[in-house]
């Protein structure tokens, strides 16, 4: 752990962390970071023989193995960066290496088609979780290996992902589709410096990564842009009028994910 900062583990009598409820043991090395609970059991149906480890609250957890053999896990977050902060604090005293967020994001750019893959490489920080840690100075930024692994495996993949910077903020009504108005202004100067998409958790994730000695990465499904000119929520919003298309994307990037885990692990056999 950096020594910049470290906490004292809070457990309760039988040794659980206290937001996850996890012992040592239960989390591999390499663990997969969505949001939402029922996508964390999605994702593990797609490791061999995996086990549910348990749930408190948001924080769904299952670890199996890749297919090739390496051990993985997926534990959910819950939408924001406190909960994101909350699951890092616990995951570095599990001894967690590394932590690869897989969701979904809006484009900011126009021009972006749904289900486009977009990899981070940092992140603007409009949360406020984040600046509990480190002040508005510090960059939040992807470890580059695992930046470098999921770039690799989307390949394998046949995918071709965008590579770029993310924005993370608190307020999903407030810089999203569903936003009051206003939004092209609120959002011009992410435009204007080719900010990628916009979500709600890489922000402190990476800032957490850094400072708790833990890789991190994301990797997410961008729903389409805010802002093209032609039917901008339907373009942006089309892929939930077909699930099926969103659910296999979200299975391509948990199994690109699941790969990065793989490619991580063989070079720290090196």
């Amino acid at each position: 752990m950096n020594r910049y900062y470290q906490n004292v583990p809070r457990v309760d009598a039988g040794g659980r962390q206290h937001y996850t409820g996890l012992l040592p043991g239960q989390l591999a090395k390499g663990v997969l970071l969505p949001g939402d609970p029922h996508r964390s059991k999605v994702i593990s149906e797609l490791f061999l023989g995996p086990e549910f480890q348990g749930r408190r609250g948001t924080y769904a957890a299952y670890t199996g193995k890749t297919p090739g053999g390496e051990a993985v896990s997926v534990i959910s977050s819950g939408m924001g960066c406190m909960c994101v902060a909350n699951a890092m604090e616990e995951m570095a005293h599990l001894g967690v290496q590394t932590v690869i967020r897989v969701g979904t994001c809006g484009g900011v750019q126009p021009g972006y088609q749904p289900g486009t893959v977009v990899i981070a490489t940092g992140c603007v920080r409009g949360d406020g979780a984040s600046f509990e840690y480190a002040p508005a100075e510090f960059p939040a930024v992807a470890d580059y290996r695992v930046v470098a692994a999921l770039h690799k495996a989307a390949k394998e993949f046949g995918e071709q992902p965008v590579l770029g910077l993310y924005r993370s903020h608190d307020a999903f009504y407030m810089e999203s589709m569903a936003a009051h108005e206003g939004l092209r202004e609120r959002m011009q100067p992410w435009i204007d410096t080719n900010v990628q998409v916009v979500e709600n958790e890489s922000g402190t994730l990476f800032v957490m990564g850094h400072l708790l000695g833990i890789r991190t990465g994301t990797i997410c499904v961008a729903l389409g842009s805010m802002f093209d000119d032609s039917s901008e929520a339907e373009v942006a919003y089309s892929v939930y009028q077909d699930p099926a298309y969103m659910k296999e994307r979200i299975a391509t990037i948990s199994k690109i994910a699941i790969r990065a885990v793989e490619l991580l692990a063989s070079r720290e056999d090196k």
